[in-house]
């Protein structure tokens, strides 16, 4: 993806439960539903304090490139931003996750 050196992040904007929407200097616009990266298994704890919704909401733009929460404890990229595509888990964790999410419960007879 080419993205032009001066794109800047002309504004970004709480949509409500984990997700933000993002408005470019160029027209460009993505939202994006931080919950699933939030909520996957095996998270840092760090990121998964986010998971509060009060302390998700107080996020912050740096030099309108970057997004960040508090110092700096979770912050994501602005072509991640741009791509509207938060970053895939590892595949052991994703594993992790998927044999989680689809486990049956199991009834005796």
């Amino acid at each position: 993806m080419n993205i032009a050196d001066n794109v800047r992040i002309k504004k970004a904007e709480y949509l409500g439960d984990y997700a933000i929407r993002f408005m470019f200097s160029d027209g460009h616009v993505a939202a994006i539903d931080f919950h699933p990266w939030l909520s996957a298994a095996g998270q840092n704890p760090m990121n998964s304090q986010y998971l509060d919704v009060t302390r998700f909401r107080k996020f912050k733009l740096h030099r309108n490139v970057d997004v960040y929460w508090d110092d700096w404890e979770m912050c994501f990229r602005f072509e991640t931003l741009y791509a509207g595509k938060l970053p895939r888990m590892p595949k052991r964790l994703r594993s992790a996750a998927r044999v989680r999410t689809h486990a049956q419960p199991t009834t005796q007879k």
